[in-house]
């Protein structure tokens, strides 16, 4: 039950940062201030005191702290559900928290018990004789930052890793809030929330690495530099040089201690963000859009975490345009005209274009109800579109009963009269489970009839600005429509141009071959009837493809 021990939690990890910090001042201010043991009895004595003002404004400003994280923890424990503002404000709040944990320790922490340890050994100089020079109170406020910083290592890092559980908890409530970049906290607004006040909009105190390095440089070089300095300074000048070499010493070993901590803490939560942003970087690769990244960190991973899951919403936003739309034109018409390689202008191709559809579609339609006919034409389609995709080819349009696919635009194949033979015959091959489970519907058996021809057309945008869709023009498309037509009248199933049938391997096992007159044409068109794929069906293919007239043209009664 993490939201009730939040605040007992982070008591702990200040206690035992506390307990570190306390026994590094006593060995501080024993040899810095060089103490006889009298005074160190005495400055104990009077200065204990001091330790208890520190833990109860620390511990009151712990509890203000937590205080907005707490209850949306506490309602998540419940299973409750949560406000979005105040879900956003616990998130920022427990970003903050290790920040605010720093900057407590070294300005608030440090002062509360140096003040009134100053004044409490002052007064035991007036009243029981401590005797402590003047340079002693000097070098004790020294030791600000030598004796702060270990503290402030250990609670804010032990602080940072409690709050990571917490905001990997509450990111599913704030990822659409917290979308945009958030507004940094200004000095001000800093200090209010240093003092445990609540702001009325979520500020992050941003940590930036200018900022981090800042603070480096004035707690673990610059003033612990000053206080070797000073402090050995007084004692040469007062003429207690009996220690110094010890004092030196454990100054210069205590603050290589605390840099070395720094430095491989930093750098280790470096390190981790980035193998993290890395390994995001791999999933998004490998095409997993799903997720997102975040590394809970106030410096410039902030705002790579905006960036970069800003870029994944726009990668998620163009995979679903790209999805949509490839419904009502084709996934890769979709992909070609998102990618800008579909030529204004238009581009002249060779293409197999592949016309197909069903046989007494009017009676058909004249049996069903409109529904139950819709329903029967989605499941029809849904076969065709796979044979289609299957040999890398597109279906254009929808012609009612019928398609109509391109093999060779916009994405062109060696081989791609074959790939459109192929997915005659896929279609061909899929009707007898269609037709099975049409059965139980009483649906009548469907029959079609392919026709396809591969000729040279214009490839390209067709249309005003205002509405555009991508489509081929050419006599070779009118041709393959009209060869569609004749499967009809001679009562053959697939049926292709001479062209198509020259680019044609061995394996396909071709029926009898006719030169019909086409309606619109001035002269007739030789065609080919396909059977079916010798190598598909098991049977040896024909090196040389029968010859003869088809069935006498025959014009159906209407």
């Amino acid at each position: 039950m993490l939201g009730h021990t939040l605040e007992q939690k982070a008591v702990w990890i200040y206690r035992l940062a506390s307990a570190v910090a306390t026994l590094e001042a006593f060995f501080l201010f024993v040899f810095g201030m060089d103490l006889t043991p009298a005074q160190i009895w005495q400055f104990s004595l009077f200065g204990f005191p001091a330790p208890i003002v520190m833990y109860l404004l620390d511990r009151w400003l712990i509890a203000r702290y937590v205080r907005p994280v707490q209850p949306v923890l506490t309602a998540l424990d419940a299973d409750q559900s949560v406000a979005p503002p105040q879900a956003v404000q616990a998130w920022v709040q427990a970003l903050n928290l290790p920040t605010l944990t720093l900057i407590r320790v070294l300005t608030v922490h440090a002062p509360a018990v140096l003040l009134p340890l100053s004044l409490l050994c002052l007064l035991a100089n007036w009243t029981a004789g401590l005797g402590l020079a003047g340079w002693q109170f000097i070098v004790l406020w020294f030791f600000w930052p030598i004796t702060a910083a270990p503290h402030a290592i250990i609670e804010y890092f032990l602080i940072d890793r409690a709050m990571q559980p917490i905001l990997a908890r509450l990111d599913p409530w704030v990822r659409q809030q917290m979308a945009q970049p958030q507004p940094a906290a200004t000095l001000p607004e800093v200090v209010q929330l240093a003092a445990g006040q609540q702001l009325p909009h979520p500020r992050i105190i941003r940590t930036t690495t200018a900022v981090q390095l800042a603070w480096m440089f004035a707690f673990v070089s610059l003033l612990p530099m000053l206080l070797l300095g000073t402090s050995t300074y007084f004692r040469l000048a007062a003429g207690r040089t009996a220690t110094i070499g010890s004092w030196i010493t454990l100054l210069v070993i205590l603050n290589g201690l605390v840099s070395s901590a720094i430095v491989a803490l930093l750098s280790s939560r470096m390190h981790n963000s980035m193998q993290e942003l890395l390994a995001a970087m791999a999933r998004v690769q490998a095409g997993e859009l799903s997720g997102g990244w975040s590394p809970h960190s106030t410096d410039e991973f902030l705002d790579l975490d905006h960036g970069f899951n800003q870029m994944l919403s726009g990668l998620r936003e163009r995979e679903q345009l790209k999805d949509t739309f490839g419904r009502f034109v084709s996934r890769e018409v979709a992909t070609a005209v998102l990618n800008g390689r579909v030529p204004l202008g238009g581009e002249r191709r060779e293409v197999s274009i592949l016309f197909q559809d069903i046989r007494g579609f009017t009676s058909l339609s004249e049996k069903l109800d409109p529904a139950d006919l819709l329903q029967v034409l989605n499941l029809f389609f849904t076969e065709v579109v796979a044979a289609v995709e299957a040999e890398g080819g597109v279906v254009k349009q929808f012609t009612g009963d019928g398609v109509m696919a391109l093999f060779g635009a916009p994405i062109a194949h060696p081989n791609d009269p074959e790939r459109a033979v192929r997915a005659a015959l896929r279609m061909v091959g899929q009707l007898d489970g269609l037709n099975a489970r049409l059965s139980t519907r009483q649906v009548p058996p469907l029959r079609i009839g392919v026709g396809i021809h591969t000729g040279e057309v214009v490839a390209g945008r067709i249309g005003p600005d205002e509405r555009v869709e991508y489509g081929v023009v050419g006599d070779a498309v009118n041709l393959a429509s009209r060869i569609e037509g004749l499967t009809k009248e001679v009562q053959t199933t697939i049926l292709v141009s001479k062209v198509t049938a020259d680019r044609l391997g061995a394996q396909f096992r071709r029926g009898r071959a006719a030169v019909l007159p086409v309606k619109g044409k001035a002269q007739p068109v030789e065609v080919v009837e396909i059977i079916d794929e010798g190598e598909l069906q098991g049977v040896a293919p024909e090196t040389t493809p029968a010859q003869g007239d088809l069935c006498p043209l025959v014009r159906p009664e209407q």
